[in-house]
């Protein structure tokens, strides 16, 4: 099919595809991929299916912008029924992987079924496979995306699982270039459930819209606007210089940073790990999505000592998790909490959540389990002791692999957990934002700061942004 719209539809149990072209009707009523992948979603899984059973499906989705040269055009979804919370999920990551599904030829990727050995998929303009890749089960997430990227070539790229997700934790996390996350609600584990490491895309169909006039010329618009914004977006600007860790002054300076699992909501120590922490102590070079002006990102290094890591983060969310609800007081040592994480494909907000309840729950003496186990407020190494048995199963980590609500109902900690349909709060706490606390309650997905973003609007994110930007010069 020669469609700028094509689905293809994958049975990894009978190790089938075929593709569809989507109707016209459905691209004009459901706009964009999370509309058109949630009407999918909506159609084709039942609601009392298994999450981790062979009846639920990944639904990638790219947008109608996707793989243009239209900026910012870098993003994929996939919608599933969620195994962490049991309902409705979606999760988006950046990267680039996804001009690739687009240059394969495919604006939507539905995966279903459960492999009988374990695999991954290349998808190619001319062809789909099915490989072997149990020499690729048990390697982490860099390590799967470096082998399955060996050859270095520029028309091919990955999105994999870790040891997370092949182990069913449901909080597992999909990775793409390297460091980009589809985190929140647990996909990881359902490509873990259907025995899939990986995805390969490759190709250099190019979509139609970039051949168009008006296209064109919209896009020029659209730069010349973005840069005649930079105290924002410019070489000077607030995205380009600090990226997402400079809201760690805005939510502190409001009292709404989540500290010690949300007991506090302010750390006094938040210049060691904020935006300028970053930049002083282990930034490497900055970075950025494909086809993005803002180069938002940030590649670290720390290089010696017990945090010695490499990645490109970490992100406001993380450090909220780890330096906020962990109480880490240290940038290094968060982007070693951030790398291991990514390593294993478990999504950071749930890990450093999950964590912070712990250390209240053993605190507290309210789970025996935990009397003999070392975990505490800023001790960065016993929490990535404790990450790692969770991503094995060891010990009560079996337990905790299953998320804050189970931990919740099972030990009794309703009173303390902070979850909303078993999703993990993000890194704002939501009785300062009463727009973004009802978002919480009413939103499908539970506690996702992306289904609103109330937050920015209820205390001026934006203007508070751009005057930090000015009294910084």
């Amino acid at each position: 099919m020669n469609s700028d719209y094509n689905i293809l539809r994958i049975n990894l149990t009978k190790r089938e595809y075929n593709i569809e072209e989507l109707s016209f009707d459905l691209i004009k009523e459901y706009i964009g991929g999370k509309g058109i992948g949630t009407k999918l979603l909506f159609d084709e899984i039942k609601p009392k299916v298994n999450p981790l059973g062979p009846d639920n499906k990944l639904i990638f989705v790219s947008g109608p912008l996707t793989g243009t040269f239209f900026p910012t055009s870098n993003r994929y979804g996939v919608l599933y029924k969620s195994p962490l919370t049991g309902t409705y999920a979606e999760s988006y990551s950046g990267g680039g992987v996804v001009q690739k599904m687009r240059a394969a030829g495919y604006f939507v990727v539905i995966i279903e079924g459960i492999s009988n050995d374990y695999i991954y998929l290349s998808i190619s303009e001319s062809k789909i496979e099915f490989k072997d890749a149990s020499h690729l089960w048990g390697k982490d997430t860099l390590e799967t995306y470096e082998y399955l990227k060996s050859k270095n070539r520029r028309d091919l790229d990955v999105l994999c699982i870790g040891p997370a997700g092949e182990n069913l934790v449901l909080f597992a996390n999909i990775q793409n270039n390297r460091h980009h996350s589809a985190g929140r609600c647990g996909p990881g584990a359902i490509m873990g459930s259907k025995k899939l490491k990986a995805i390969v895309f490759s190709g250099n169909k190019k979509p139609n819209l970039n051949k168009k006039p008006g296209f064109k010329e919209l896009v020029k618009k659209i730069l010349e606007k973005i840069h005649s914004m930079p105290h924002l977006y410019g070489s000077e600007g607030v995205y380009k210089l600090f990226g997402t860790p400079i809201i760690v002054d805005w939510t502190n300076e409001l009292g709404c940073f989540p500290t010690r699992y949300f007991t506090a909501g302010y750390s006094e120590y938040a210049t060691n790990f904020d935006a300028r922490a970053i930049i002083k102590k282990i930034l490497k070079k900055r970075t950025g999505c494909w086809n993005c002006p803002f180069t938002c990102g940030k590649y670290v290094e720390v290089e010696s000592g017990p945090y010695k890591c490499a990645l490109e983060g970490p992100e406001y969310e993380t450090i909220a998790a780890f330096g906020g609800m962990c109480d880490i007081r240290e940038i290094e040592a968060i982007a070693k909490l951030n790398e291991f994480c990514d390593r294993m494909g478990i999504d950071t907000i749930t890990a450093g959540s999950i964590c912070g309840l712990a250390i209240e729950a053993k605190r507290s003496g309210r789970i025996q389990e935990l009397k003999n186990i070392d975990i505490d407020y800023n001790k960065p190494l016993q929490i990535l002791k404790f990450l790692e048995n969770i991503v094995y199963k060891k010990g009560i980590g079996k337990d905790f692999a299953k998320g804050t609500k189970f931990i919740a109902e099972k030990y009794y900690l309703n009173d303390i957990a902070m979850h909303v349909k078993g999703l993990d709060f993000a890194g704002y706490d939501p009785r300062a934002f009463r727009g973004f606390a009802l978002s919480y309650g009413v939103s499908p997905e539970g506690a996702t700061h992306l289904r609103s973003v109330f937050h920015g609007i209820e205390k001026d994110l934006p203007d508070y942004l751009s005057i930090k930007i000015k009294l910084n010069k």
